[in-house]
């Protein structure tokens, strides 16, 4: 249990930041750093925000200096128009007090946050225990203490707010004060039926009543004859104190005193009755029943009019105090004994316990399954005379997609391989026919598979210039991209057929599954580091979805109508048709890299050096040329082939090898060093 007032401080920063916004109280002293709003009005109007200086006084114009500190707004009020007497006739006054001076504060001791805090003047000691977290689990809550000019000048019982909501003890604070909490005093614990439990600070030799008081109270259900007190004993023991608290409440010579560490212990009257039996679970009423003599089961249970429909009449457990404090369990057959078999039945004793299960817990549910296109797949209780029918509307019944020519059913028959049931869905869904409809057995297994066929079309895109660019549902499984073109119009006259880019996103799925990534990358080259550990170089990079186009000699495929370099659609293929380049893309390590207009003849070295050439750190060997249709040409021979529209060349740099000379030179010194070594060694055994 945790300490009683503890918790009231856990939401401690919101409560205290309201502070500035309370009202002032009417005994509230001025003093220096105090705001007033003064409103005068009549023969003179004036409105003036004045501030108390160090001193204590304001200045009011023309009337001058008026002292203030110390005393109440409406003195306040008074001295000011006294002051203004001196000089104006015929006015009224207001004075207000506007900001509050702010002054500083110290928390010390057993607090969460300890230390010195900045406040408004309104502040008293409950508010500054708000805003340093309140007393941690060693602090006390009985003995704060208010202290100023290093002695003590009030101590305040924060029991006596939380238990009467009083705060006629919570002083205002002033500049410099300290409030300190020592640590806590006498602790006992108090469990049981009283109204509120926990743990409690003792003060002034408190007794028994005292704590029940601070406790709220017993409860209707407490057993106030023997009330059970857990005390330290001499030499490190405990001992056990049973105290009449009846007697103790009315007698106060038998009011027993507490010490530190006692723990209270006030039982309920449903503990201490003797003739008591209690029945638990699925029964109408559970809870206590007083037991007669030669009290039955069957007495307990009222011959079974106290058992809900859903009790499992099978067995019910009936758990009885044995000896030395041992529980011990006696199963029952309810069902016999409800049924009238004298036998099953058994003579109650106090304390006993019967105990009913609900049928729900107990027995075992048969189960049956549906996977696949249904619109709610998963596990579903089997109920008596079940169909196929019937699990497949409790599964929200068959999706769009599903194949009704034929699903399966998995069953399990006991040391046997599995049983594999073909239905076709059709006779059970559509023309109803009850020979076909499997009734289901415990633990099938129904899979509804997806059509082949599916029910939606296969699209493709075709864009750019074509007379009707667009989505188009496949015809076919055979459908090629020379009959494509011709649906979507042909080409317009602006048409590229050369650089057509035509991609396939179903590639890069397919080089996913096949594991092309993991294969790349256990690929590349182990490489030493200079910290002696080995490194997988990345020289290679796999990106699936850059290689989803397919290359294409579109116009060959469009006139070539015999389709042998035609290609067959499908799903999701992507068709774009450019309109004609403007020329040839000069790319990479070249003076002056961009577009230059197409030649035809020209060779690559030609569009090279139109571009100023190749410059010193462009890699000869390496240059590609890029077809408009997506091949590539590299090495040496690509400056000598002819450019056609549409076409890119690159020219790449060259790969920098950066030489550790330091490395080299170590290396070889070593080297060197052994072989003088060596030589030395054999001239010496020469020598012998």
């Amino acid at each position: 249990m945790r300490p009683f007032g503890c918790d009231i401080f856990g939401d401690s920063a919101q409560g205290f930041a309201t502070v500035d916004q309370l009202v002032a109280p009417e005994d509230y002293t001025l003093g220096p750093g105090d705001h007033l709003l003064l409103n005068v009005w009549g023969r003179v109007d004036l409105s003036l925000d004045l501030i108390v200086d160090r001193e204590g006084k304001i200045f009011i114009p023309r009337a001058g200096e008026v002292i203030v500190h110390g005393t109440t707004l409406a003195q306040a009020e008074k001295r000011i128009g006294e002051a203004l007497e001196t000089v104006y006739s015929n006015f009224e006054l207001n004075l207000m007090l506007g900001r509050l001076r702010s002054m500083a504060i110290f928390v010390f001791g057993e607090v969460r946050r300890p230390g010195a805090y900045t406040v408004s003047s309104l502040t008293t000691v409950f508010n500054a225990l708000y805003h340093a977290g309140g007393p941690n689990e060693r602090g006390s809550l009985r003995h704060i203490r208010l202290m100023r000019g290093n002695r003590t000048v009030k101590e305040i019982d924060f029991y006596d707010f939380l238990l009467s909501g009083r705060r006629g003890k919570d002083p205002r604070l002033q500049p410099g004060d300290v409030v300190f909490i020592p640590v806590v005093g006498p602790r006992v614990t108090i469990r049981g039926e009283v109204k509120r439990p926990g743990v409690y600070e003792l003060k002034n030799n408190e007794r028994l009543t005292s704590l029940f008081a601070l406790a709220g109270g017993a409860t209707a259900e407490a057993y106030l004859e023997r009330v059970m007190i857990d005390r330290i004993a001499e030499r490190d023991g405990r001992c056990l104190l049973d105290i009449d608290y009846t007697a103790a409440s009315t007698n106060g010579t038998k009011d027993i005193a507490l010490v530190d560490g006692d723990d209270v212990s006030v039982f309920s009257i449903f503990d201490i009755r003797p003739n008591i039996v209690w029945l638990e679970g699925a029964v109408r009423r559970p809870g206590a029943f007083e037991r007669f003599d030669s009290m039955t089961v069957y007495d307990l249970i009222g011959g079974g009019s106290r058992l809900k429909p859903d009790a499992y009449t099978k067995r019910a457990d009936l758990e009885r105090n044995g000896p030395k404090g041992s529980l011990e369990l006696t199963p029952v057959n309810l069902e016999a004994l409800c049924g009238g078999e004298g036998e099953a039945d058994i003579l109650l004793e106090d304390g006993d316990r019967l105990i009913v299960y609900d049928r729900e817990k107990i027995v075992r549910r048969p189960q049956v399954f549906i996977d696949g296109l249904v619109k709610y797949p998963g596990q579903y209780e089997l109920l008596g005379s079940m169909r196929l029918s019937d699990l497949i509307f409790r599964a929200g019944s068959l999706s769009k997609n599903a194949y009704l020519v034929r699903a399966e059913i998995a069953r399990h028959r006991p040391g046997v391989t599995t049983q594999l049931i073909t239905v076709d869905l059709r006779d059970v869904t559509i023309r109803q026919d009850l020979s076909q409809d499997v009734l289901l057995e415990e633990d099938d297994h129904v899979f509804i598979r997806e059509d082949p066929q599916g029910t939606d079309f296969p699209l493709v895109s075709i864009t750019g210039e074509v007379r009707f660019p667009g989505n188009y549902a496949l015809l076919g499984p055979s459908e090629t991209l020379r009959e494509l073109i011709e649906r979507s119009g042909g080409l317009t006259p602006r048409a590229f057929p050369e650089g057509t880019i035509f991609t396939r996103q179903k590639i890069s799925e397919d080089l996913r599954r096949q594991g092309l990534e993991h294969i790349l990358l256990h690929s590349q080259p182990i490489v030493k580091d200079s910290s002696g550990g080995y490194v997988r170089q990345e020289l290679l990079q796999f990106d699936a979805d850059a290689m989803t186009r397919i290359v294409l000699d579109v116009p060959a495929i469009l006139k070539n109508r015999s389709g042998d370099d035609d290609i067959t659609l499908q799903d999701g293929d992507r068709i774009y048709i450019p309109e004609i380049p403007s020329g040839i893309q000069l790319m990479g390590a070249v003076a002056s890299p961009g577009t230059i207009k197409f030649h035809p003849g020209w060779k690559a070295g030609k569009y090279i050096k139109e571009g100023g050439g190749l410059t010193s750190v462009a890699n000869k060997s390496e240059l590609r040329l890029i077809r408009a249709n997506g091949q590539v040409i590299s090495g040496r021979s690509a400056i000598r082939r002819r450019v056609q529209l549409g076409d890119a060349i690159f020219a790449p740099p060259k790969i920098k090898k950066e030489t550790n000379w330091l490395q080299y030179i170590t290396g070889t010194a070593s080297i060197l060093t052994s072989v003088a070594t060596t030589w030395f060694l054999i001239d010496r055994i020469a020598d012998r």
